[in-house]
């Protein structure tokens, strides 16, 4: 039961020798840069989806393809 107790123990960062604080210090930065890169991953992904299903299905039946009216040629 002794082991178990030790598992939980809450430790406090004040505590910590020079390499704990940096090991705690490198989880913390570690989870930060891969919680943002997965919010990223995720935006990205849903705008992908949502342009994809907006092109199969078109948007607004009404609409007409684009047509070319007149073309101009520019001078140099």
């Amino acid at each position: 039961m002794a082991k178990s107790d030790d598992e939980h123990k809450i430790i406090k960062f004040d505590e910590l020798n020079l390499l704990g604080k940096l090991v705690y210090v490198s989880g913390v930065l570690t989870r930060t840069a891969t919680d943002i890169v997965q919010s990223a991953v995720d935006a990205t992904s849903e705008i992908i989806t949502e342009t994809e299903k907006a092109f199969k299905e078109g948007l607004d039946p009404n609409v007409e393809d684009a047509k070319i009216i007149d073309e101009i040629e520019e001078k140099k």
